[in-house]
């Protein structure tokens, strides 16, 4: 047991050697850490799973970097303004030597997203594992059950890549033009501009972020606001366009229910002019995409409803499974 204590601490002198310490700590390397925070406060517990969650190709640097980013960008999508994080990592001992990458991308993630590290724990495991708490302060928090009829449908952040990606490292489908774009978004991720969206989110009625499928976020959102939503548009990148021609597949359908970890902001307001001009003031990519009516679920103009599939933890990507059967 003396060894693995020895190595513990070894470990975690590599971690702070990495992190960056923040000023706003009370009790700096301890065993829990204390901050002064005032306003509503946003917590978030996310897990990124080699068994789940590490794509083929992924360095550990890339592993560290989406970990945070998906734990902080459930913080910033409720209108919080996210402060720090809290790290569980198990490490295999065959990882152990190259640990420092995992830490270095945790730390560019935090660098990006203004965040520091606060403190954590780390343990032996027979996988990878990193479990990313994050807290934030907000002053007007955006649930997802806001949305009301008449309110106009929008998204934030990037052009829908990672289908093409997925096909690609999961499906074995055939390299096409510009599929290393969508990878890197797949890799690594980036989250709409804080400033922009900390202003915006005082104008939102309801936001949810892109995780788990885009057909599946949108459902979440109409049910939560007991609502139907009317897609009108989908914003889709030129890699996944390219690459669905060459496969002769729909790119609506791609987007719909084979991508998931965008982490865009979907969202509703009643006052989407202001939102497109702090999006050109903010330098941020925006669009409306549809509008909230009466009724419930989602459909997609000149397409039909949507059906609520995606990926879901305990049973996997259920579109996926499906797509590969017809």
């Amino acid at each position: 047991m003396r060894q693995l204590i020895v190595g513990e601490r070894a470990l975690i002198e590599r971690a702070w050697k990495v992190f960056k310490r923040d000023p706003r700590e009370l009790l700096g390397l301890d065993d829990a850490q204390a901050v002064e925070l005032s306003g509503k406060v946003v917590f978030k517990v996310d897990v990124f799973d080699e068994t789940t969650d590490w794509l083929p190709g992924m360095t550990l640097r890339d592993v560290g970097w989406k970990a945070v980013t998906a734990a902080v960008s459930d913080v910033l999508v409720k209108g919080a303004r996210p402060l720090g994080v809290m790290l569980g990592v198990g490490l295999p001992e065959e990882t152990l030597d190259a640990a420092d990458g995992l830490f270095e991308g945790i730390e560019e993630a935090c660098d990006e997203l203004g965040v520091r590290v606060w403190g954590g724990d780390t343990g032996s495991s027979d996988h990878l594992y990193v479990s990313v708490a994050v807290a934030g302060v907000a002053e007007n928090l955006v649930p997802r059950s806001g949305a009301r009829p008449g309110d106009t449908l929008m998204m934030s952040g990037h052009e829908v890549s990672t289908p093409a990606a997925y096909a690609v490292l999961l499906d074995g489908a055939e390299p096409c033009a510009r599929v290393e774009e969508a990878i890197e978004v797949a890799y690594r991720p980036r989250l709409t501009k804080q400033e922009f969206w900390l202003e915006a989110s005082r104008l939102a009625t309801a936001s949810i972020d892109d995780s788990d499928g885009l057909a599946l976020t949108l459902h979440y959102l109409a049910e939560a606001s007991g609502v139907r939503l009317v897609v009108e548009q989908l914003p889709l990148s030129a890699a996944l366009l390219a690459c669905a021609e060459r496969w002769g597949r729909d790119p609506l359908e791609m987007a719909l229910y084979l991508g998931g970890e965008e982490y865009n902001f979907v969202f509703t307001t009643r006052d989407p002019d202001t939102i497109l001009e702090l999006a050109e003031k903010h330098g941020q990519k925006v669009w409306r995409i549809g509008k909230v009516v009466e009724g419930r679920g989602v459909v997609l103009e000149g397409y039909g409803e949507v059906e609520q599939r995606g990926w879901e933890h305990f049973g996997g990507w259920t579109a996926r499974r499906r797509a590969s059967t017809t």
